[in-house]
């Protein structure tokens, strides 16, 4: 598979589960941040072993795109769940 491909899924998937959990929790705002929160650290942690640990082979660059797709992940949850924010917010003002 090409990567492109890849980092097109992994974004649609972080986008629909962003916009699953706004559907669901409606009421509360920050339940949609949830999963940068999770991914995240996740994200830093490859980073951070990819230079710090001793590798074998590959391992290093797998982290590295491993790492690689969890910012881009998390890079589009938050741009969604900052785009839901302003929505509602819009669509909040205009119903008063």
């Amino acid at each position: 598979m090409e990567i492109s491909f890849i980092i097109i899924v992994i974004m649609i998937a972080s986008i629909l589960v962003t916009c699953i959990l706004n559907q669901i929790f409606k009421k509360k705002r920050y339940i949609k941040y949830i999963p940068v929160i999770i991914m995240l650290p996740f994200m830093l942690y490859n980073f951070i072993t990819m230079y710090s640990a001793p590798s074998e082979n590959f391992e290093a660059l797998g982290r590295f795109v491993m790492g690689g797709f969890l910012l881009f992940a998390s890079l589009t949850s938050i741009i969604c769940s900052i785009v839901l924010d302003i929505f509602h917010k819009k669509r909040n003002i205009k119903d008063y």
